[in-house]
């Protein structure tokens, strides 16, 4: 097959506007850098109806009633297709992602609704794509069946991360192949969308900093009463001008509901009852959450089945190297994930600063890394804990392990992060992340494209 090296893209970015739930028909807006609008003026998530395409393929192009870009898939002869390949980068543009979708979208992206709402993977993709693909743990993607053209828009998406972009060129019935570090996640909100994230810092977990690591803008990191997507909470770690404490965010089920994610790393955890009850509803509602280390309280006095869902009496002893647990799809891939960038050499990885919190898990927990047969290092589950699977839409995320030690003097933020390459366990943290921010769906099959 014949290959078509594209050497740039241009670029341009899906608004990082929200609107509140129920008020989201309004098409997304975006600065498109002078490039024509996918969708004509007035339309409604659908392209309006084009050509048969024939100007484009062996035979021409898309059938007799298609709409927009459908008109633009040739119809190539032999085995030949229209296709654009490439690898989608976290924000920093240099690390590879797993599990992103890739799509060419046929029509409008609506803006994400404000807060935290219920996203399984069965929910539907906005802007009808009429082309997907999800990467490999290489980052790699494969989108066949392209139409081909002239400023192409493809858009990068995990969970509520999502970038547009547009390649100024696809080649009907050959491969055009995207320039590595082009497709990536947004660094700001004027780039694309990015979650609403809350961190209580942690001097021993500076979550913070690792996130700001892997190329997201400082600017984005603000109190709450700022404008940043990712708002900081004062725990033991870094600080920011007007941070409130972490106390001001678990006590209220209001403010946990503005976040899609939530950190909690070592330390950050609350003792009231009303407050481990806002966190136990919060993540039933579609809420992520992020634990590691001394932050355990919030899963083993958590409510309703949180606490069998792992041993935190008789948590066993560590020693390492910890094994990553590759009986799962998603265990796998963290395995190969880390293995291609050279973090591991194997299915298992030396563990500093670690501790035994919690032992055997149950289901419906899913573990990640362990010890030996009865010490667990990292797991997940989903919530509602006791829903059908179809019906979870909510993820807690724990672990034993400190992922930041050393990447913060802990002061104020960034000016306290340390800029250094991840360590293997940062690296887990950075898989583990973008898993939590991702659609939610049973740990048990492999990844699916979103419907």
């Amino acid at each position: 097959m014949k290959r078509v090296a594209l050497s740039c893209l241009a670029f341009s970015t899906v608004s990082a506007l929200f609107v509140a739930c129920g008020a989201s028909e309004r098409p997304a807006t975006f600065d498109d850098g002078g490039v024509t609008p996918v969708v004509p003026s007035g339309t409604d998530d659908a392209a309006t109806p084009g050509t048969d395409g024939s100007l484009f393929g062996d035979t021409g192009g898309g059938p007799v009633g298609c709409v927009g870009l459908e008109c633009s898939k040739p119809k190539c002869g032999g085995q030949n297709t229209t296709k654009l390949t490439g690898k989608v980068f976290a924000p920093n543009g240099t690390d590879p992602l797993y599990n992103v979708l890739v799509f060419v979208p046929n029509g409008d992206l609506k803006p994400f609704d404000e807060g935290v709402t219920c996203e399984t993977c069965e929910k539907s993709v906005s802007g009808s794509p009429v082309a997907t693909a999800l990467t490999d743990t290489q980052g790699r993607f494969e989108l066949t069946d392209m139409p081909a053209g002239k400023d192409i828009p493809v858009v990068v998406q995990i969970g509520r991360f999502r970038r547009k972009v547009t390649v100024p060129a696809v080649t009907e019935c050959v491969e055009t192949k995207a320039k590595d570090g082009d497709l990536r996640l947004p660094k700001n909100a004027s780039e694309g969308d990015i979650p609403r994230i809350a961190i209580v810092t942690s001097t021993y977990d500076p979550t913070e900093c690792i996130l700001n690591q892997i190329g997201i803008d400082a600017a984005e990191f603000t109190a709450p009463s700022g404008s940043g997507r990712i708002h900081l909470y004062r725990g033991n770690g870094n600080n920011v001008v007007g941070a409130p404490s972490g106390a001001d965010l678990w006590s209220s089920a209001a403010t946990l509901k503005k976040y899609q994610l939530v950190a909690l790393p070592c330390t950050s955890f609350p003792s009231e009852a009303s407050s481990v009850q806002n966190l136990f509803e919060y993540a039933n509602v579609g809420g992520r959450i992020f634990a590691t280390d001394l932050s355990y309280p919030i899963i083993s006095s958590g409510r309703g089945t949180w606490p069998q869902t792992g041993n935190y009496t008789n948590p066993g002893s560590f020693s390492n190297p910890a094994q990553i647990d590759t009986t799962f799809p998603k265990g796998k891939a963290l395995a190969e994930w880390l293995q291609a960038l050279g973090a591991t050499s194997g299915p298992q990885l030396s563990l500093t600063d670690t501790y035994s919190r919690v032992g055997v898990i149950a289901p419906p927990a899913q573990r990640w890394l362990y010890s030996g047969g009865t010490n667990t290092q990292a797991y997940t589950f989903n919530t509602p804990t006791t829903a059908d699977e179809k019906d979870q839409c909510g993820r807690v995320y724990y672990s034993s392990f400190h992922i930041g030690t050393g990447r913060s003097l802990t002061g104020t933020f960034p000016g306290a992060c340390q800029a250094k390459p991840l360590t293997p366990q940062e690296r887990v943290l950075e898989f583990m992340l973008f898993d939590l921010a991702s659609c939610v769906q049973s740990d048990k099959i492999p990844p699916a494209i979103p419907k």
